[in-house]
């Protein structure tokens, strides 16, 4: 039976997420500057997506029998919905501000078949995000009712829900790696927009009905798409076996047993020597077969023990290894052992020597690749405008102070005071300078806060992925700098460009 508490937890949560995404909502759209902006979309985004997992959550109590009266349960729903669409609006706006000058020119270059594609990315995109928001669900209801079966064993309704549930999870994962090869393909043309629309209205069917009990799921959904023809050249990584094959009838897997029994003499097209080597690498015993023939020039194929795998080496690479001319010959074989270092790797005759002129492309493209150009070297630095010119006493400066556009003025300046510049100079080089002091002062910037954060003694805790301790951190909000003890500084929201 359900839980009425449990429900009524739901509904407290769903009011509380919409007081809290309406009080963001508030902050966005009074916020003064882009940073704050991006901070509160982000917070926004994060906020809808647990009102998204509570909308879930209620959609399965409304398609049970056991609730009768289940108009609670559905405002609860509409009004979520309501906050849906209008995160849908901050990212339309956040994508293009359709106002703005650039916004008006990219909708007048944006080509229909371009747009129409974004479209269907978008989508594809928006669903796969709901599907795994789904499997997060489940994998959570399974957690909680293992949970309960452990501790009240035979309880059949529990355990016939738990089958339930991973049944839904297999299913959603299948089509999450459908819906996922099927953005890469349209990401690389190789797929047309119209074929993924017809599949469209299945899969939201899918997504919206599939934990209903009388749903029939559409299993040749993707058969029109052929993804499995497709996707076949993308796993075949070694020749075509017949090849192998067709070399192999003149030797054999024995070094005693590699003469054709054939009484007919050999064609030239069919002379072959075949040599074969058996050599360790890293103490694991290989073979190399190395088969000269007027077809195929000078080729080898190294069996080693994970199934044969073949390397082509073609003949330009060994000066003097083209077939042997004069009279046919019977093919010959020879056997012998030798020991090749690990360096070496599969390749028993060593890599081919550089010649001065690639030797020198070589030393020019090490040399490039140590000065590669950034992102940031094409942004030109804007000068600071002042928006509000007022006149001055005579007896004040006129001009900026002599050096004050030097990293030095700006490191004897006080810590608020860059804090000021940086948060409220945007875009100038005054902003530049000011991080670029307090980075020299241990200063170091959140991408996600979009706050600096500095330790207040050494982490406790240090990995390759973050740092975990106490930290002192500026908050903008209320302007003033706070303590944060247990913080984790993941690495990857660390702004570690070298300010030049």
């Amino acid at each position: 039976a359900l839980d009425k508490s449990e429900i009524d937890r739901c509904l407290k949560k769903v009011a509380e997420g919409v007081e809290q995404f309406e009080d963001i909502w508030q902050k966005l759209h009074n916020a003064a500057n882009a940073n704050q902006k991006e901070k509160y979309e982000a917070d926004l985004k994060k906020e809808i997506k647990k009102l998204q997992r509570l909308r879930d959550q209620i959609k399965t109590w409304v398609a049970s029998n056991e609730i009768k009266d289940k108009r609670q349960l559905v405002e609860n729903r509409k009004l979520i919905e309501t906050q849906m669409e209008r995160f849908k609006i901050v990212e339309r706006e956040t994508k293009t501000k359709a106002y703005s000058k650039e916004g008006l020119g990219l909708a007048q270059k944006v080509d229909p078949a371009q747009k129409e594609k974004e479209e269907v990315g978008q989508w594809l995109t928006t669903t796969i995000d709901t599907l795994n928001m789904q499997v997060d669900q489940f994998e959570s209801e399974v957690e909680s009712l293992s949970v309960q079966t452990r501790k009240k064993k035979g309880d059949k309704e529990k355990q016939d829900r738990i089958e339930e549930l991973k049944r839904l999870i297999e299913r959603h994962r299948y089509h999450i790696r459908m819906l996922e090869t099927i953005l890469r393909m349209l990401d690389n043309d190789s797929v047309q927009v119209e074929a993924i629309r017809k599949i469209k209205d299945d899969v939201e069917y899918y997504l919206d009905s599939s934990q209903e009990p009388d749903f029939e799921e559409n299993e040749f959904l993707y058969d029109d798409l052929d993804l499995e023809d497709i996707s076949q050249p993308l796993v075949a990584t070694s020749p075509p076996t017949h090849i192998e094959d067709d070399i192999f009838q003149h030797s054999s897997s024995t070094p005693t047993s590699t003469t054709s029994s054939s009484p007919i003499p050999p064609s030239p097209a069919t002379c072959t020597t075949v040599s074969r080597y058996t050599f360790h690498l890293q103490s694991v015993q290989c073979d190399c077969y190395v088969i000269s023939c007027p077809l195929l020039g000078l080729c080898s194929f190294y069996s080693l023990p994970f199934p044969l795998s073949s390397v082509f080496l073609s003949p330009d690479i060994f000066p003097g290894s083209a077939a042997p001319s004069g009279p046919p010959v019977a093919p010959q074989s020879s056997l012998s052992e030798v020991n090749i270092p690990p360096s070496l790797g599969v390749c028993p005759l060593g890599p081919t020597p550089l010649s001065k002129e690639q030797l020198y492309q070589q030393a020019m493209q090490e040399s490039a690749w140590t000065h590669m150009p950034h992102p940031s070297d094409s942004e030109r630095i804007r000068q600071y405008l002042m928006r509000n010119p007022c006149p001055t006493l005579p007896f004040h400066h006129q001009v900026p102070p002599p050096h004050s556009d030097s990293v030095e003025f700006y490191q004897r300046l006080s810590t608020e005071t860059l804090f000021f510049i940086f948060y409220y100079l945007e875009g100038t080089k005054a902003q530049y300078l000011a991080a670029k002091a307090l980075k020299k002062q241990s200063w170091r910037f959140h991408t996600k806060y979009m706050m600096w954060f500095q330790r207040h003694e050494e982490p406790k805790t240090i990995t390759d992925e973050f740092e975990q301790g106490t930290y002192i951190y500026f908050d903008y909000e209320k302007w003033g700098q706070r303590k944060k003890e247990g913080f984790t500084f993941e690495y990857r929201y660390l702004e570690d460009r070298d300010l030049q």
